[in-house]
């Protein structure tokens, strides 16, 4: 009698035939604050971020100081609760102009912004009005909404604050100097260019400049990969 030979197929079998089983690997994403840091020489400088946020350059027509880190936008201040205090950070500070009339400090960032996650206050606003203008992409202007001012604090926890006018972009100063007047901006847009355009209202004021973002920052990824059995499958006679 003739023996006939009868495979069986295992599950490991069926798995080698199928093909090997990899898993996906998932990506999560947090954010995370961080404030700029700035070199400043003379009427040029340059701002960066740690995280992915656009470096930036800047020249200005007034002598720009710093960076310093003396003054603090704490946490309990409006633009410290997004962005957490700037305590060890640094900002730069364009110093009085040297001739009557308004002064500007343009950024040109080395690619567009994100259109959300970042932010900027200027400081001390008193004895000065700063007019905001900016460029999103393709070089059309921004309009005093998509500027996204937010609010006026005092973060020396004065009285005094600037005035926000919308109908001429302008961060308006009280004219006295004082201390902690600022005023704070989130755009809506995406940027390529911001200017600030100051006009002295008395005495020799000097605003300060402080920038900060929301940095995407991967989760790690994980890996999980299955492989298919290749044991011999044995075979089984049948009489």
């Amino acid at each position: 009698m003739k023996r006939r030979f009868v495979p069986v197929v295992g599950l490991a079998l069926i798995a080698a035939l199928v093909g090997l089983s990899f898993g996906v690997a998932t990506v999560g994403a947090a954010t995370t604050s961080e404030y700029a840091s700035y070199t400043a020489g003379a009427t040029t400088g340059s701002v960066s971020f740690v995280g992915d946020f656009p470096s930036a350059m800047f020249t200005s027509q007034r002598s720009v100081a710093g960076p310093f880190s003396s003054a603090v936008l704490s946490a309990s201040t409006p633009f410290g609760a997004i962005y957490g205090s700037s305590s060890g950070y640094s900002y730069i500070q364009p110093s009085s102009p040297v001739t009557s009339g308004t002064t500007a400090t343009v950024f040109t960032f080395a690619s567009v912004t994100p259109a959300t996650g970042f932010g900027f206050t200027l400081g001390d606003i008193d004895a000065e009005s700063v007019t905001i203008s900016a460029t999103t992409t393709g070089g059309v202007a921004v309009t005093a909404a998509e500027l996204g001012y937010q609010s006026s604090f005092n973060y020396a926890g004065g009285a005094d604050l600037p005035t926000w006018n919308a109908g001429t972009s302008t961060l308006i100063g009280n004219t006295a100097d004082t201390s902690g007047a600022s005023g704070w901006f989130s755009p809506t847009v995406p940027l390529e260019t911001l200017t600030f355009a100051s006009t002295t209202l008395s005495g020799s004021p000097n605003y300060q400049v402080w920038m900060a973002a929301l940095i995407t920052v991967p989760d790690p990824t994980t890996t999980s990969t299955t492989i298919a059995s290749t044991e011999p499958v044995k075979p089984s006679f049948t009489g």
